[in-house]
């Protein structure tokens, strides 16, 4: 029988894993790299690779507690500043590209797939967003290779320090020792990424209705959702 003091860690990792997939910031960051030719599936895999560049600084932290013992007890401050300024930065990039995206559809110049097509019609921009947009997004038939891409952005957008998880292990790790600590990040990655895939496929779900919505209402939603993008990643950079 497992330990009531363990059943108390285990099922306070879920609950953070589930708080924190909830934050409204990963919703934003998942709109920012879902595009018009993702699917539904694709987004939910956006959003669980999230979870995946939480769990690896999370896991790196618990190695750094373990080797240094009761000689670090909270994670430093400089590296949930420099995790959060890289996330902010990567997801403000993201979010440019989705502004320019709407902005593009808005005045009727090609997008996407689209330049490639119109060739030198579409201009020096047009050809650097559709390139952008053939790495971040995916093809009609989705292929391996278009996963990893966007779940490599996904993650290194997610290499923001899980401040509370780091804080939750930063405690466990002293009474609990090492196994304890993995236990908890097992569970705290596994309701993270059941969270954030469920989230990313409610973004998906709303990306498909504004497009069925027709291309002027696309637009307007991917301008929308690009100043919203941008402020969550001021704020990251910034630390507002």
């Amino acid at each position: 029988m497992i330990p009531l003091a363990d059943l108390g860690v285990l099922g306070a990792a879920l609950v953070l894993g589930v708080t924190h997939g909830f934050e409204p910031d990963h919703a934003a960051g998942i709109s920012a790299l879902t595009g018009e030719t993702d699917s539904r599936a694709h987004a939910a895999f956006v959003g669980a690779s999230f979870a995946v560049g939480h769990a690896l600084v999370v896991v790196a932290w618990v190695a750094v507690l373990s080797a240094l013992g009761a000689s670090a007890s909270a994670a430093p401050e400089v590296i949930g500043e420099a995790g959060s300024t890289l996330a902010g930065l990567v997801l403000g990039v993201v979010a440019v590209l989705l502004g320019t995206t709407g902005v593009r559809r808005l005045r009727g110049l090609p997008v996407g797939t689209e330049d490639a097509t119109r060739g030198a019609d579409a201009g020096l921009g047009g050809r650097l967003l559709a390139t952008a947009q053939s790495y971040l997004h995916t093809h009609p038939h989705e292929t391996r290779a278009d996963y990893l891409r966007t779940g490599v952005v996904g993650s290194l957008f997610a290499a923001s320090p899980p401040v509370s998880m780091l804080a939750f292990v930063s405690a466990v790790v002293p009474t609990a020792g090492a196994e304890g600590a993995v236990g908890a990040v097992a569970a705290y990655t596994a309701a993270l990424t059941v969270t954030l895939a469920a989230v990313g496929g409610g973004v998906g779900s709303l990306v498909t209705f504004a497009r069925g919505r027709g291309t002027r209402a696309y637009a307007a939603f991917e301008i929308g959702a690009s100043v919203v993008v941008v402020w969550f990643a001021a704020s990251m950079v910034v630390g507002v």
